[in-house]
């Protein structure tokens, strides 16, 4: 799989954070489709187009409530979440602990970046082939 067939979701109410990262996800080969809450997350999740990773701002409008996260887990058991929120406002929901990564909101996306690499190269192992620096003859 090539980075540039994987598909994140990311969910950020801001519409201007959206497209931020989907500026940067993008600007590193990903597709990138967004989604500004719940229903649009659950939307683009029914299609059938293939998410490969969710990227989930727990600022959405429905914040980080019990029922979107366990519908989240519960319904697409095998589309991993990231958690990109400010971690001090996280409860102690036991959906938590099922969420493929936690990143803090900085104003670095190193962080996430990261992350989104160390998750995907866990689900997807064959994506670490495609991201080894290619050899240079020059």
């Amino acid at each position: 799989m090539q980075r540039t067939e994987v598909r994140i979701l990311i969910v950020e109410r801001n519409r201007r954070m959206r497209d931020f990262l989907r500026r940067e996800f993008s600007r590193r080969n990903f597709l990138v489709e967004d989604a500004g809450n719940g229903n649009e997350l659950f939307l683009k999740l029914d299609s059938d187009i293939t998410t490969h990773l969710v990227v989930l701002a727990v600022n959405t409008p429905e914040g980080l409530d019990r029922g979107l996260l366990q519908q989240l887990i519960t319904n697409y058991p095998n589309v991993p979440v990231i958690l990109h929120s400010y971690l001090e406002e996280l409860s102690d929901d036991p959906f938590l602990q099922k969420v493929a990564g936690m990143v803090e909101k900085s104003g670095n996306l190193e962080n996430l970046t990261r992350m989104v690499s160390i998750v995907l190269s866990r689900y997807y192992p064959d994506l670490i082939e495609n991201d080894k620096p290619e050899s240079s003859n020059v």
